[in-house]
């Protein structure tokens, strides 16, 4: 019989949990995120979201350089992850700068920030995708198809927990649940900016600090935030 690797077996575990009835969904989107880095040959992942009003946002990302990356996107409603949410289909990018003209300002960005190729990855629950999975690599090429059967696998326990906390919920909408995930994040800037502010740091090592201490102490990462933002709780 074959063994599983502990680690990404052990993501699966938590990304279920975190995506339970009493889970955080800025928690299990963190950990979607940090596994297909983690785990794979990836450089950075984000995910974004759409909204009930039909705008797009960023609710996780492994770097604060990725979110400059999907804000490309995002303001010019150009790129391969919010493609990939309106046609719900994977699209794979395997050279960034070939995509200079169909998409000039993510591939601007991307390229500044260091990135050679993305994939972009659907959640889609009850045949309405809500959401995409960004992938990156540092050079121009493919992800290995290990690397790839994970991410797919990983965003496939995504979408079915998320459409378990729909039945859980008594029928919200996937949408407006995304949407509260977006206020934890205004609450985990704050959060970020206090934390770096206090320890001279800049936000990325602040958020790592964050992150952490909810991870070790099993606390949701808005509990957190919040308790750090009324000084409740120094780090």
């Amino acid at each position: 019989m074959t063994n599983l690797d502990p680690g990404p077996a052990r993501v699966f575990v938590e990304l279920t949990e975190a995506l339970g009835p009493h889970g955080g969904l800025v928690d299990a989107m963190d950990i979607l995120v940090h596994a297909c880095t983690d785990h794979t040959n990836a450089d950075q992942a984000a995910v974004v979201i759409r909204t009930g009003d039909g705008t797009y946002r960023a609710v996780a990302s492994t770097h604060e350089r990725t979110l400059d990356v999907e804000e490309a996107q995002i303001g010019t409603t150009g790129g391969p992850c919010i493609s990939c949410i309106t046609t719900g289909e994977v699209l794979e990018v395997p050279d960034i700068g070939a995509v200079s003209e169909r998409w000039p300002a993510f591939a601007r960005t991307a390229h500044a920030t260091g990135l050679g190729a993305a994939l972009a990855i659907p959640v889609t629950v009850d045949g309405d995708t809500i959401a995409g999975v960004n992938v990156f690599l540092a050079e121009p090429g493919h992800l290995s198809e290990p690397d790839m059967s994970l991410i797919l696998a990983l965003t496939r326990v995504a979408a079915a927990g998320l459409a378990h906390r729909e039945a859980a919920h008594r029928g919200a909408a996937i949408a407006q649940q995304l949407t509260e995930a977006l206020e934890s994040r205004v609450v985990i800037e704050q959060a970020k900016g206090f934390l770096a502010y206090q320890h001279g740091t800049d936000v990325s090592e602040a958020f790592t600090r964050l992150r952490r201490y909810a991870r070790n102490n099993r606390l949701p990462l808005r509990g957190v935030a919040s308790a750090i933002v009324d000084r409740t709780l120094q780090l």
